[in-house]
């Protein structure tokens, strides 16, 4: 086995630009072992009116960073989460740039969560969860198929909790809505192909696309089906008399997704699952004091202090209730009787760098858990002959799952060599 310093004088012998793969003589001692270094679950969480860059990044980098203002909630973690900052997709600035945080492509193009969906989501009940507070902006779209199609988020928590935790007495009406279903699909299909042989050749390649999409509705149809005898998971939580889903309430619905989909990881009803976090013009109370402004008007604060300072408010709120998901995942325990939080994976960030100028490079990124090497913050420069992508990174999460992938979203090396 290299120790640590055979490893960086094996670094400096090959050349620090190429990447290496995951090889188990380079995992710190504490991560050796096929158990040790397994990540199990995936869960991105992207904030769409993103975090003012002076309050959410430390200004120390390296492993003895000082906490940042807007991190500050969950610094308890700080030995199991790594900050990244100078990383982005080099693409499209603006709102509609937001879709492209997860996958590199603001066109659509499949995403970090659905890659590794179709690695493991056959695992679970559910490959992959979608998920919002309410109804989300049209940009903010965050999860894609291969053909690049938005998948759509649950916004209610009851609509949630009842996808993921229904009786057994519905049972046979989802026999019954499975097999209805399962017609009108052969119903669609069948009139699809015979439009095949009229259209443009044009046509057909969108036809193509549209059929990818019925097969994959189809076979998570033939999913259900086999898990339909299948105990549902009995938990024991109180849901809100009405869901709190006004945009003045959003605050309240986060926590709620949030403890949801924590029970979701918990009894292993899915082990990817994505969280996007709306923004709109609400007007928040925090510390029972309105804000001066909507939560849009703050993100474009204009420079203005007292803007600033409540923008990061909202910004700090969020990052509680994300510390909060935390130790309910650092209190659970998965399979192996690790603490659900090792086996983990979570990337929390937004697809906005600067929401006061629509600038979306050095995009907010933190990954806690799943069993990586943390406790620092890394610092990346744009300007480096060689820089290093937010899609660099995310390879790196593909291959822990499994996934063979040398390029995605622009990127063609990985972050190995810190994280592994």
């Amino acid at each position: 086995m290299l120790n640590r310093t055979d490893r960086r004088n094996f670094l400096r012998g090959v050349g620090a630009s190429l990447a290496l793969p995951m090889l188990e003589s380079f995992a710190p001692r504490s991560a050796r072992g096929a158990q040790a270094t397994r990540t199990d679950r995936l869960v991105c969480i992207g904030t769409y009116l993103g975090f003012y860059q002076s309050a959410f990044y430390p200004q120390q980098t390296g492993p003895d960073y000082e906490i940042s203002p807007v991190l500050k909630p969950i610094e308890r973690f700080r030995d199991q989460a790594t900050i990244f900052s100078g990383l982005d997709h080099r693409g499209r600035n603006g709102h509609a740039g937001w879709r492209a945080w997860m996958s590199g492509s603001a066109a659509g193009s499949v995403s970090l969560d659905q890659v590794v969906a179709a690695q493991i989501g056959d695992r679970t009940r559910f490959d992959s969860l979608q998920i919002s507070c309410g109804n989300s902006p049209g940009s903010a779209q965050m999860s894609f198929t291969p053909e690049g199609v938005a998948l759509p988020m649950i916004g209610r928590p009851s609509v949630l909790y009842s996808t993921l935790f229904s009786s057994g007495d519905d049972a046979a009406r989802t026999e019954y809505l499975l097999a209805s279903n399962g017609s009108v699909l052969d119903g669609v299909t069948a009139e699809a192909r015979s439009l095949e042989r009229t259209v443009t050749a044009s046509d057909r390649h969108k036809l193509g696309e549209y059929f990818a999409s019925l097969r994959a509705v189809e076979k998570r149809l033939q999913k259900q089906r086999l898990w339909l005898d299948r105990p549902v998971p009995q938990v024991d939580y109180p849901l809100p008399e009405f869901d709190p889903v006004a945009h003045d309430l959003s605050l309240e619905c986060e926590s709620i997704m949030y403890d949801l989909m924590a029970l979701a990881l918990t009894t292993d009803s899915t082990r990817v699952a994505t969280f996007t976090i709306p923004g709109w013009s609400q007007v928040f109370t925090i510390g029972g004091r309105k804000l001066s402004a909507g939560y849009h008007g703050l993100s474009h604060h204009g420079n203005d202090p007292g803007r600033i300072v409540e923008y990061n408010q909202v910004g700090i709120e969020h990052v509680k209730r994300l510390g909060a998901f935390l130790d309910k995942l650092a209190t659970a325990r998965d399979a192996q009787d690790r603490p659900l939080l090792d086996s983990t994976a979570v990337v929390f960030g937004s697809g906005m760098g600067d929401s006061n100028t629509h600038d979306n490079s050095n995009l907010p990124t933190v990954l806690v858990g799943g069993g990586f090497r943390h406790g620092w913050h890394h610092q990346f420069q744009r300007d480096a002959p060689k820089p290093k992508l937010l899609g660099d990174l995310y390879l790196t999460l593909m291959q822990r799952f499994g996934v063979e992938a040398e390029r995605f979203a622009g990127a063609e090396s990985n972050l190995n060599e810190i994280l592994v």
